[in-house]
């Protein structure tokens, strides 16, 4: 599931932020996760899973997992199946594939570079606050 370069400064071979899904609340990325440490679960496993691995404090709602879900699957990411055989009603349990855990990588190596760069928007921004200087444009000068 290899994406393309990103047009806006992306460096080849590496996936563009872009085309990796829901970065926001990198709700791919966990699900993935959570997968490939499971090895298979449902979709109520993967919702109460996800809460710790939040990296907003919106959370992820469980609508948003959902679609990602069917999305994973339908790009042959996950496989499910129903599983019947447990008491209560049927449930869909979802596993990763070898393209899944290819995909969870590519997100792993997305994140290192987007880490990387908010490390350095939160240096210079502590590094602005303490100098405690404003602009020459709107110093009055």
């Amino acid at each position: 599931m290899r994406r393309r370069a990103c047009h806006r400064g992306g460096r080849e071979g590496v996936p563009c932020t872009c085309e990796m899904g829901n970065v926001y609340r990198f709700c791919e990325p966990i699900v993935l996760l959570i997968l490939s440490r499971l090895g298979t679960a449902h979709g109520y496993q993967i919702a109460r899973e996800a809460g710790p691995l939040s990296v907003t404090h919106a959370g992820l709602d469980s609508a948003a997992i959902y679609r990602t879900l069917r999305r994973l699957e339908l790009t042959g990411c996950l496989t499910s199946s129903w599983d019947t055989h447990s008491g209560g009603p049927a449930r869909r349990v979802y596993a990763l594939t070898a393209l899944g855990r290819q995909h969870l990588a590519e997100w792993v190596q997305v994140m290192d570079d987007i880490a990387t760069s908010i490390g350095a928007l939160l240096q210079k921004g502590r590094m602005s606050l303490e100098s405690g200087h404003l602009p020459a444009s709107r110093m009055g000068t």
